[in-house]
């Protein structure tokens, strides 16, 4: 039984799968000049093609992969021009009036002669127009041109899709139960029936602010009212504030937002229409807290998520309802922001709305993608792709500026911000507004798929107490453009880089800095141009950009090494990472280990080998000091051991960063809660606590002179004759100069005994993760030094909780968020001498006369707390009971529970502390990757994965098979071979060698915990290696895939191809209002947007010629044949046409599918052939 189609044009495209050939057309590139083309066809690889009478073939266009289709319904004329004031007629004007009226009748008659035109421009922007005579050529061609418009072009970015992963039960009354529940503040639209919202002041938050550059560059022909664009908080009509209610995230993935005194809905988001990029931390600068997530729809975001061509749609089009209360829409600013109570809610609260918020992958259909599941029938959504997910992490440290013009006077405070999409994501401190403003300030950010370029504003402070404003003065602006961006990556990167950049998502590629400021040592600092708002140049910013971009497979892939990791070689490991990374990369190295073991719960066991294999050459030493003191020849120098000891642990390894960045990791609530309000009097206070007589017999002098005493200003000078010298004088200003160092001292010992006191007292609170490394580190220290040695371990102690994490806290709080700004002047230096005392108590170490002789005085405290400090170092390292209450109440006492999540949260960060496990598996991919270590030779190079050399070969193989085994010789004897999963000598293993599988299937095998132990113990880095190589090899064999264009051929069977079929024509719409296509979910308006199937084209009322004459005998046969097919089943009325090669075309198009009129010609005149000698 033959098939049933529910339109000619499925037929057509789920025959013909995009490949088209016709007869007689007419194309121009401009509309003016027009050429006879005798076929016309589409290739398998989207080529478009002209072939004249001797067979000649003519490349026209050379992808039509996401091409834009546009139809003129009669001609492609110029529109008439206004007609002229009438003057008295004459004769000879009448004649002439005559005579033009009858060649204007005989233009109009052309022109409503003419056929209907289709207008294609390619995603690469080359145009074409093809004047279509017969409407089987005009179905056929329009209906291969829907299939080629509906696939991606090149690169990767342009593979991008999103998709919710948690299916959600859609029946009305199917019961819903709370996975979330919290009390919070809330920025967002102040309900006006609810009177008793629990109100609190806050500092105002920023709205979406698009610069009128960014409209006209990305926004092309956007229907934005000119208030949307301009719109600032000034002229906000959206009445919002923050205040207090109880929150909801239900399991059909809605976020309820409800008032805390009654219990009532105050509004509720569906969190299933938020992209996982619209969920976004909030750095601590914007509202001085690290505890706000930002949630809202970015349309700039959207809008570079979509292809251009593909799609008429404006940004604000693109916005689905955001917040609403029972079916009703509440107007809104298209975001609220969340202000958690403790940072393990914010870590619940984004894990759990990223679970069922659409997540981004950059994906495509291939020969491997298989259906989930047995719906009937299936949809194109029903079958997986070959996927990966993007993780591109972008640090930028903001250096200082430097402005031009020199002599212009400059004061107030400046600061910059970083700004993506509309808003602000980060700023930094305000300082003086000088020619030279310093800040030395970074922030790190994960950037969605689509992000090509990012903003950085120079502001000047509205008021003077450095506080951030709505009316701060916009100084300049600074474009961190793609190159600047990809300056580091090697790989195929998302983003798009000179013309590729063109072709999708535009930027303000204005020019930056060409100077030979980048070839430092360190090529991440760049100098870019600060431009005014009339795009002036007024100086340069020096800032350091580092982007780092991982592809990132799904967890499924990794469970095998995960397996591995878990029971490493970890001592092996850490010998390999200290041969092999570079002394630039060694921190993030430490960071990425850490993250590893910590997700895969075995950071115990990770920092214990850290601990050995950095105590082995301590260990030896030992044991060699022991010997020779036993013997007869002691050739030992007590000194060189002394300062080997002494300075144990205090420069850069990979034990010294992890514990580093693992305490701060676990103590950063401990931190704010006790050095946060000390800090905070400290500024409030600012009292002096200079002790050194000389630096404050300087500030006096220069007090002095500030009041105008210029005379004894002058008689601090050196250099005096001694007959002016007055005792008396001199007597009275050392006395004030004691008088003031004593009451600095006692400023000085106040907050030491505070701060101190502080730390001794919560020795039970800090977190028991801490202690229990101190306490293992402790104990192995004390183990390799000599027994008798005591001094040893303690000193190491204080390296790292004092060292390492109290002090660089009291020194720079602004870098652990313990403050808004930078301290300097007299505040700064307190901090340090406060700092210094601190660490002098925990080293045990009075200050020496020699060196620092004005703080011999502090001593007194060092020996009055000695006792305390051996106390406090036996407590956190569980030597004594520690029976100190606990008063910080920290939230790592709090227990957390398990949200009931499914296996698709598997990918999401894992809590607490929010770490992207696979992210930091990839990345250990590619630094153990076998290949890059082992290869003798570097005459094998790869061919980039971005060479466009590559394309055709990948077409005409179609999808690459995703798990074939290549062996590792052949990948490296052969440059053309395509990075392939490589035949291990891991899995030639004896021991694992099972008849019947793959190499790779047997891996994935490893997922079954009981065929996975009996390899547990035998594991190698060099096995963990060669699995390292298998990933990214897979890794780079999907990169070649979706870098390259999209084919028909990719989809596997008819199955899947009818699911594409149905799912491109229901998305498939006309655009009255340009006559073009575009393919959407849903669209605003059901006026200016007609859907494809239900006749859209009717409303064209295009005329078709009989230009097949010869094959049906006249027109009106033709007309009937097309009439009677919608009286066929099958749309073809049991009649078919064929272009020559046996393919059955376009008799299915019936006159009102098409909604043209077919004008009989009443003799043997060829139209067509009229307009042949026309042109």
């Amino acid at each position: 039984m033959a098939p049933t189609y529910q339109s000619a044009f499925h037929k057509i495209i789920s025959r013909e799968k995009g490949v088209f050939e016709g007869h007689n057309f007419l194309v121009s590139t401009d509309t003016i000049n027009w050429i006879h083309v005798h076929t016309l066809s589409i290739t398998e690889l989207g080529q478009l093609y002209s072939t004249d009478e001797n067979d000649n073939h003519f490349l026209l266009l050379l992808s039509l992969q996401s091409c834009f289709v546009q139809i003129f319904p009669s001609s492609i004329a110029t529109s008439p021009t206004s007609p002229k004031p009438q003057a008295t007629p004459t004769k000879r004007s009448r004649l002439r009036k005559n005579n033009s009226h009858s060649h204007s009748q005989d233009t109009l008659d052309d022109a409503e002669n003419q056929p209907p035109a289709i207008f294609i421009k390619t995603f690469e922007n080359d145009k074409l127009y093809i004047k279509v005579p017969s409407k089987t050529n005009f179905g056929s061609l329009l209906s291969c041109l829907i299939v080629w418009q509906n696939l991606k072009p090149q690169g990767l970015a342009k593979k991008w899709y999103s998709e919710n992963k948690v299916i959600v039960q859609s029946e009305r009354n199917a019961p819903t139960h709370e996975l979330l529940v919290c009390r919070f503040k809330i920025y967002g639209p102040i309900p006006n029936k609810y009177k008793n919202l629990n109100f609190v002041p806050g500092p105002k938050a920023p709205i979406y602010q698009p610069k009128i550059d960014d409209i006209n560059s990305n926004f092309d022909n956007s229907n934005m009212m000119p208030q949307q664009i301009i719109l600032t908080e000034s002229n906000n009509s959206i009445n919002e504030g923050w205040f207090y209610t109880m929150g909801a995230l239900n399991s059909n993935g809605t976020l309820k937002i409800i008032d805390e005194l009654h219990g009532s809905l105050l509004y509720s988001i569906d969190i299933k229409q938020v992209m996982a990029s619209e969920i976004r931390e909030v750095h601590n600068s914007i509202f001085d807290n690290s505890n706000v997530l930002f949630i809202g729809q970015l349309k700039e975001l959207r809008y570079n998520n979509i292809i251009r061509t593909q799609n008429t749609l404006s940004p604000d089009q693109l916005l689905t309802p955001f917040l609403t209360r029972d079916g009703k829409i509440i107007p809104s600013n298209q975001r609220i922001f969340i202000e958690f109570p403790l940072h393990i809610d914010l870590e619940d609260w984004f894990v759990g709305l990223n679970y069922f918020a659409k997540r981004e992958y950059i994906g495509s259909y291939d020969v491997e993608s298989k259906l989930i599941g047995n719906p009937e029938p299936p949809k194109l959504l029903d079958y997986d792709k070959a996927n990966f997910r993007v993780s591109k992490k972008v640090s930028i440290d903001i250096i200082e500026a430097k402005f031009d013009n020199a002599t212009t006077r400059r004061d107030g405070k400046v600061y910059a911000e970083v700004r993506m999409w509309g808003y602000p994501w980060s700023r930094t401190a305000s300082v003086d507004h000088t020619n030279n403003p310093f800040w030395k300030e970074e922030f790190l950010t994960d950037l969605p798929i689509s992000t090509q370029m990012i903003h950085i504003l120079i502001k000047k402070n509205s008021y003077n107490d450095s506080t951030y404003s709505v009316a701060d003065k916009l100084i300049g602006t600074v474009y961190v453009t793609p190159d600047i961006l990809t300056k580091q990556i090697k790989s195929s990167s998302t983003i798009m880089t000179s013309s590729e950049s063109s072709n999708a998502i535009q930027v303000n590629a204005l020019p930056t800095d060409s100077s030979n400021s980048n070839q430092g040592a360190n090529l991440d600092i760049v100098r870019l141009t600060i431009y005014d708002n009339s795009n002036i140049p007024i100086g340069k910013l020096l800032l350091e950009v580092n982007l780092k971009e991982y592809h990132i497979l799904p967890p499924t892939f990794f469970k095998p090494l995960e397996k591995m990791l878990i029971n490493a070689p970890m001592k092996d490991l850490i010998k390999f990472c200290n041969e092999n990374v570079s002394s630039s990369e060694f921190e993030r190295v430490s960071l990425v280990l850490l993250d590893i073991f910590q997700s895969l719960g075995v950071e115990d066991e990770w920092f214990k080998s850290l601990m050995e294999t950095e105590l082995v050459n301590i260990d030896i030493i030992t044991r060699k000091s022991y010997h020779e003191r036993n013997s007869q020849h002691k050739t030992i120098a007590p000194s060189s051991q002394s300062n080997i000891f002494n300075t144990l642990f205090r420069g850069s390894s990979i034990f010294s960063k992890s514990l580093e960045r693992y305490n701060l990791r676990i103590g950063q609530e401990y931190l704010e809660k006790v050095f946060g309000d000390f800090l905070a009097k400290i500024a409030l206070e600012r009292k002096s606590c200079e002790i050194d007589p000389s630096y404050v017999s300087i500030a006096e002098r220069h007090k002095n002179a500030e009041l105008g005493q210029t005379g004894e200003s002058d008689d601090l000078d050196t250099d005096s004759d001694e007959d002016d010298y007055d005792s008396d004088k001199e007597r009275q200003r050392n006395e004030r100069i004691k008088q003031i160092v004593d009451e600095n001292y006692q400023n000085l010992l106040g907050y030491v005994e505070e701060i101190w006191h502080k730390i001794y007292i919560t020795s039970n609170d800090l977190p028991d993760q801490i202690k229990l490394q101190l306490k293992n580190f402790r104990t192995k220290v004390e183990l390799v030094c000599d027994p008798e040695d005591k001094v040893t371990s303690l000193n190491c102690l204080s390296a790292f909780i004092f060292l390492r994490f109290f002090c660089p806290a009291i020194l720079n709080p602004k870098l652990f968020f313990l403050s808004k700004t930078h301290y300097s002047g007299s505040i700064q230096r307190t901090l340090t001498l406060v700092a210094k005392v601190l660490l002098n108590l925990a080293n045990r170490q009075e200050f020496s006369p020699h060196k620092e002789p004005h703080l011999v005085r502090m001593n007194l405290f060092l020996r009055n707390h000695l006792p305390e400090v051996y106390d406090y170092f036996d407590k956190i390292t569980g030597r004594k009971n520690d029976f100190n209450e606990k008063i910080l109440e920290l939230s790592h006492e709090v227990k957390r529970f398990d949200l009931g999540l499914d296996n698709t949260s598997n990918e999401l960060p894992t809590t607490p502390y929010l770490i992207d496990k696979y992210l930091r598996l990839t990345e250990i991919v590619h630094l153990l990757d076998y290949n890059k270590h082992a290869r003798t030779s570097t005459s094998n190079a790869l061919t980039p994965m971005n060479s466009p050399s590559r394309d055709f070969e990948r077409s005409h193989s179609g999808t690459p098979d995703l798990d074939p085994i290549l062996k590792l010789s052949d990948l490296q004897l052969n440059n053309e071979n395509k990075y392939q999963i490589g035949s291990l000598e891991f899995e030639k293993l004896e021991l694992l060698e099972f008849h019947g599988q793959s190499e790779w299937d047997f891996i994935k095998s490893l997922l079954n915990e009981e065929m996975f132990s009996f390899i547990d113990s035998n594991v190698t880095l060099k096995d963990i290696q060669k699995h390292c190589t298998k990933i990214l090899n897979k890794i780079q064999e999907l990169e070649v895939f979706l870098e390259n264009y999209e084919f028909p051929k990719n989809y596997k069977d008819q199955a899947i191809w009818d699911s594409f079929t149905d799912d491109i024509l229901n998305k498939c719409w006309l655009d009255a209002s340009r006559n073009c296509l575009i393919y959407s979910e849903c669209v605003p308006n059901a006026n200016q947007y007609k859907k494809l199937v239900d006749h859209a084209l009717a409303t064209l009322k295009m005329k078709f010629s009989d230009v097949d004459v010869r094959m049906y005998g006249n027109a009106s046969g033709l007309n009937n044949l097309l009439v009677g097919s919608l009286n066929s089943p099958n749309g073809n009325g049991g009649n078919v046409e064929t272009d020559g090669r046996g393919h059955r075309y376009s008799a299915s198009f019936s006159t009102n599918s098409i909604g043209s009129v077919i004008k009989p010609n009443g003799g043997s005149k060829n139209p067509f052939k009229k307009w042949l000698r026309k042109n």
